[in-house]
């Protein structure tokens, strides 16, 4: 088990994070400067905090109060860099065999040899990294990382500079990874859903804090506040008053509509009427009908229209919203329908299972 609790005190930036890993792979995500990197240099050894301290499988890696202050190479932790750091001037093999030098020569060879299997690069053992391909070069340098046996693994965005098809294909032999390796994963990305396929937990990060921390389901279906919405894809945002409660659902006046919607209630909170709320529905759950006046129904006007392979991603604005206060974004799928043209009328239906209700906190200022 992973437990962190540091702080990291910079001219305009302080990182303070709580964290605990069982034997699993947890993501960090969050926007650029958050501190994610940070914090896995910290676990690392490679950034020493201001205070805190960081323990490993029951061993000390770090405590301000004490004075231990573990070097990297004492840690017991791998870590795969965002450019994978590999040594030019070696061959794949003696890159993977560096961190495990100190093996008798049997054993490293023979340690070397399975990794290489593992992660099936064999054939690339004599190679140097400039005549690999970035997917390989990554399968190298998690390799290096697994060499010495770490009890935590730390992926710095490892899929950044990959394209599409390669990083779908690396992800997923990263989840076999995970299923082999005997020890804990932490993974720092931005990438929405790379986030959500790989993580079994999710941290939230925004200005070197933890806004959420909780398995995925449920950073994603109810986030804890406006921010932690925003940061996990949820661009429909709207003011909101509790008008009426029942058992399991409530209704949400909407000022700037002029209309009430009806969601289902939240697990876990305690709504009341008068209760000010945002309600948040992502951009795929909106739904364009054919219905009129019905619950959940609001009447609105296409503002733009962009064309994607599957999808058309539109912006509506709502008839009774004259001062333009929220609009709606929607991705929808393609269908043999005509795609709306730019001030179209058209009627949206936001489902009331789909819509996030998140009671309002003198913490939560719109972003």
């Amino acid at each position: 088990m992973l437990n962190t609790k540091i702080k990291r005190v910079l001219p305009g930036f302080n990182l303070d994070v709580e964290l605990s890993l069982e034997h699993e792979l947890m993501v960090i995500l969050g926007p650029s400067g958050a501190g994610k990197t940070m914090t896995l240099q910290c676990i690392a050894g490679l950034t020493k905090p201001s205070e805190g301290y960081i323990e490993l499988g029951g061993k000390v890696l770090f405590d301000s109060a004490t004075g231990i202050n573990l070097p990297p190479q004492k840690r017991r932790v791998g870590f795969v860099f965002q450019n994978y750091a590999l040594f030019p001037h070696m061959t794949i093999n003696e890159n993977i065999a560096y961190s495990i030098r100190h093996l008798p020569k049997p054993e490293k060879l023979d340690k070397v040899s399975w990794l290489l299997d593992m992660m099936n690069i064999g054939a690339l053992s004599g190679r140097y990294p400039r005549q690999l391909s970035a997917g390989q070069q990554q399968r190298v340098a998690i390799a290096r990382a697994l060499a010495p046996d770490p009890e935590v693994l730390l992926f710095d965005e490892p899929f950044s500079a990959l394209d599409s098809q390669l990083r779908e294909r690396l992800e997923l032999e990263l989840l076999e990874l995970q299923r082999a390796y005997n020890g804990s994963m932490l993974l720092v990305t931005h990438d929405l859903a790379e986030g959500y396929k790989l993580g079994t937990r999710v941290a939230i990060y925004h200005a070197g804090r933890i806004a959420q921390c909780d398995t995925r389901q449920n950073v994603f279906s109810s986030p804890a506040d406006r921010t932690v919405a925003r940061l996990t894809g949820v661009r429909n945002l709207m003011n909101g008053e509790i008008s009426r409660v029942e058992p399991s659902c409530v209704f949400v006046q909407i000022p700037a509509w002029g209309l009430e919607l009806k969601a289902l209630s939240p697990s876990g909170k305690e709504l009341s009427i008068g209760h000010l709320v945002t309600v948040g529905i992502r951009p795929e759950y909106v739904q364009i009908t054919h219905a009129g006046n019905a619950e959940n129904v609001v009447k609105s006007s296409v503002l733009q229209a962009v064309e994607g392979i599957t999808n058309i991603t539109y912006r509506f604005k709502m008839d009774s919203d004259q001062q333009e206060q929220h609009l709606l974004n929607a991705s929808c799928p393609k269908t043999n329908d005509a795609m709306l043209q730019d001030g179209e009328p058209c009627n949206l239906y936001l489902p009331p299972e789909h819509l996030i209700v998140i009671p309002e906190t003198t913490t939560t200022a719109e972003m």
